[in-house]
């Protein structure tokens, strides 16, 4: 089990008085703190439930897609035929991808994470 692998989101929310984590690839995966560090770590503990309790059950297990989150991140301000060219790809293929959720391969990933920056 590699938890590590998932992006993490990280956010205060006023509502409820605390930093909240949670993990995407993960449904429902979120846990919170009082400090950024406090949440990391539980989330981290959350993750390695969630995962362990998938896995006993033979429930799927959600592969990471790094490239997904981060651009749904950026959606914004992103514009994708920018990112297309400084990715190095296609930007009908990179549109494509995106409106039907298809998987990136992971030369795509690599190249998109590095064009975001990230």
């Amino acid at each position: 089990m590699k938890k590590n692998r998932y992006l993490t989101r990280i956010y205060w929310s006023d509502e409820d008085a605390a930093f909240i984590a949670e993990i995407p690839a993960l449904p429902g995966c979120m846990s919170h703190g009082d400090t950024i560090v406090e949440a990391a770590a539980n989330i981290e503990e959350a993750a390695g439930l969630w995962l362990e309790m998938a896995e006993r059950h033979s429930d799927p297990i959600p592969e990471p897609d790094l490239a997904r989150e981060e651009i749904e991140r950026f959606a914004p301000v992103l514009s994708v035929a920018k990112l297309a060219r400084r990715a190095g790809m296609n930007q009908h293929t990179l549109a494509s991808k995106l409106r039907r959720k298809s998987r990136f391969t992971e030369e795509e990933s690599k190249a998109i994470l590095a064009a975001l920056g990230t």
